[in-house]
């Protein structure tokens, strides 16, 4: 304790003025008995002591009095008790977590917890860990509980939990540490109601809508039956967007605003209505065309047991009229092929790149592909009620049909007869 002299001369029955001392505890411990204090000698009742601003680690001793009327010795006696300061563990709460942690910086290792849920406001906590107790284990010093799941407003005058407080705590300890705990409150809110305005539907135009909510004013639904929505959005085209524009509403060459505008007067409570003024202007795709083509099935190779037959040397003219060829357009070659009176099917895709259309601006031009033995269906004479190929002929009939979702669809097809040897 701090022990500065005091000194004061005055007038027998004046108040002399007040003081105070300074309690601390030695460093590493805490005190287990608060501090009190105690007097002797003061016969004439002139001094006034106490204790205040009381820490684990400190107080103050505060003295106040009168002169006394003849000579005095008073003696001020502080009494307390300390321990060793025991490191903590401490524990925060969220909805979906508790999270535990030494104040050394320790491995937590195994220690205890406990859970509590309590309600308040007339109702009750749903689901939740409340009300349950064991032991965690984990080798670090801060370990999140991802298995912790706080108590839920339940029940209430109108069984929503409206006006329902619950009160989740989670506790732990461990031999050596000072236990810890902490409490999250989850509070039960008013009824609420939501009112969705959609905008007028534009095909090729991703969908807008606008959202609008209101509150009860207490645990009854009454919220507006409905509610005007207003507002205005952005006309996204889902179709392909210029090349190098982020942000582009519309391809080149779409004329019109590219924002529209949303208005509902009574949308009913959680539910939706349709816009009543115009929706976005229409988007117009430059797109792809694509002319020309032509398929010769043939064999890619052959024996008396198997035979590969190609679609031939595909070949198709194109013209890209906007920044960038997004989607090359495949399709799944379909071949069909007839032998002995028997017909038998197969199919592979074919993709754009295999096809060889370019990407970039404005392309156009012939593309040849020509199909390998993996792009070729294979087929057995046990297909066609034969033994062998050799000698047999076989007529076979090949389409491609080419097409993505941005650009016009061109099917290329054809029809040999060839003997296999």
């Amino acid at each position: 304790m701090s022990t500065t002299q005091f000194s004061s001369v005055g007038v027998p029955g004046a108040s002399f003025s007040s003081f105070s001392r300074t309690i601390t505890v030695d460093s590493g411990r805490i005190f287990s008995t608060n501090p009190t204090v105690s007097e002797s000698g003061d016969s004439g009742n002139n001094v006034t002591t106490s204790i205040s601003s009381q820490t684990s680690t400190s107080a103050v001793l505060n003295v106040s009095g009168t002169y006394p009327t003849s000579g005095a010795t008073v003696t001020l006696t502080v009494n307390g008790a300390t321990q060793v300061q025991l490191p903590s563990l401490s524990v925060s709460v969220a909805t979906n977590n508790a999270t535990f942690s030494t104040s050394d910086s320790s491995a937590l290792g195994t220690f205890n917890y406990t859970t509590t849920a309590v309600a308040s406001g007339g109702g009750f906590c749903a689901g939740g860990n409340g009300n349950s107790s064991g032991t965690l284990s984990n080798s670090s010093s801060s370990w999140t509980w991802q298995s912790f799941q706080a108590g839920a407003p339940a029940g209430g005058a109108y069984g929503n939990g409206c006006g329902v407080t619950c009160t989740s705590s989670v506790s732990a300890s461990k031999s050596g540490y000072n236990s810890g705990s902490n409490s999250y409150a989850y509070v039960g809110s008013f009824p609420f109601a939501s009112y969705t305005c959609n905008a007028a539907s534009v095909s090729g135009v991703s969908p807008r809508s606008q959202t609008d909510y209101a509150y009860s004013s207490d645990c009854n639904n009454n919220y507006p039956s409905t509610k005007a929505v207003n507002g205005t959005a952005p006309c996204i085209s889902i179709g392909p967007y210029s090349f190098g524009c982020s942000n582009c509403m519309y391809s080149t060459g779409v004329t019109g605003p590219n924002n529209v505008t949303i208005t509902c007067p009574a949308v009913p409570a959680n539910g939706t209505s349709t816009s009543t003024a115009a929706g976005c202007a229409t988007p117009t795709y430059a797109g792809m065309s694509m002319s020309g083509g032509s398929l010769s099935p043939n064999i890619y190779s052959a024996t008396a047991q198997a035979v590969y037959v190609s679609p031939g040397n595909i070949s198709i003219s194109y013209n890209t009229n906007y920044d960038q060829l997004y989607s090359k357009p495949g399709g799944w070659m379909a071949m069909s092929c007839t032998a002995n009176s028997q017909t038998h099917s197969g199919q592979d895709y074919i993709s754009g790149p295999d096809i060889g259309f370019s990407s970039g601006q404005f392309q156009s031009g012939t593309t040849n592909f020509t199909p390998g033995v993996t792009d070729s269906p294979v087929f057995f004479p046990s297909d066609f009620g034969l033994s062998t190929f050799s000698g047999t002929s076989m007529t076979c009939t090949a389409t491609l049909p080419l097409a993505t979702g941005y650009y016009n669809a061109y099917t290329i097809s054809g029809t040999s007869t060839f003997t296999v040897n």
